[in-house]
């Protein structure tokens, strides 16, 4: 090609056999660098700016997918729910030499049929959140957080790993759970509950030893589930508007729980 010229990317909706996205309405966004339209588990990112290259077109939208798919995981707590996989890229020449057409499709890995069993028919599409951006401590809370819910850790070192986390990612010594409720507007009391059950609880695998005989109930367990999903994006959030007051995450937004164990 003379002028190589990138037109569009397509990505494949890739899912794990608990969701089917077939009966999702289509979505369409106008966004800064591309219109992105997604419809039959196809994803297309296409580009209002100039790349010659197919690498240069995806390091554009890599960013954006990445958010994309940490907003997705999250909200249904698999690591499987929701991935982008690239199919192949549109690329035309902008100065062909005469008598001669050139369009160029790059294609990238072979899409996989799996047989699955499907208990989850989402109406839409994830929505790509304009609200959040990405640091290591909300990508690692998340990795952790993903971990637990596809059964490879257990709640308490998971949740107490999140909390250790937020309250170092605030530089402050001494106070540090008091200084992350303020620069996250978290309740200090939910950060207290959170510390407390992945201290006291967990049966078979509690961190510590008084913790051996005392199994998480199923509100705790839904309390600490709901309680780091706001806590990580929270952190997101944050990352992405480090100035903005933020709704607060108060005890009355999350499942019921006794104060006390």
């Amino acid at each position: 090609m003379n002028d190589p010229h990138v037109v569009a990317l397509n990505y494949r909706i890739d899912h794990g056999d608990t969701i089917d996205y077939g009966r999702a309405e289509s979505l369409d966004r106008e966004e800064p660098g591309f219109r992105l339209t997604v419809k039959e588990g196809k994803a297309r990112f296409e580009l209002k700016e100039h790349y010659a290259t197919e690498e240069d077109a995806r390091g554009a939208v890599a960013e954006y997918i990445r958010v994309w798919e940490f907003d997705a995981t999250l909200n249904y707590g698999s690591s499987d729910s929701f991935r982008l996989m690239f199919e192949d890229s549109e690329i035309i020449d902008r100065n062909p030499t005469a008598g001669r057409i050139s369009i160029t499709a790059r294609f990238g890995a072979p899409s996989v049929s799996v047989a699955a069993s499907v208990v989850i028919r989402p109406p839409d599409y994830p929505q790509p959140p304009s609200d959040i951006a990405l640091n290591p401590d909300a990508s690692v809370m998340h990795l952790r957080y993903l971990g637990y819910r596809g059964g490879h850790e257990p709640l308490g070192g998971m949740a107490n790993f999140c909390l250790t986390v937020l309250e170092a990612s605030t530089g402050k010594r001494p106070k540090q759970r008091s200084a992350a409720a303020k620069l996250y507007n978290v309740d200090e009391r939910v950060l207290g509950k959170i510390g407390e059950l992945s201290a006291c609880k967990g049966g078979a695998a509690a961190r510590k030893a008084p913790g051996l005989a005392k199994e998480f109930s199923a509100q705790e367990r839904h309390f600490l589930e709901q309680a780091l999903e706001a806590i990580i994006r929270r952190v997101a959030q944050r990352a992405r508007t480090p100035d903005a007051d933020l709704p607060k995450i108060s005890w009355s937004d999350l499942p019921p729980i006794q104060r006390r164990t």
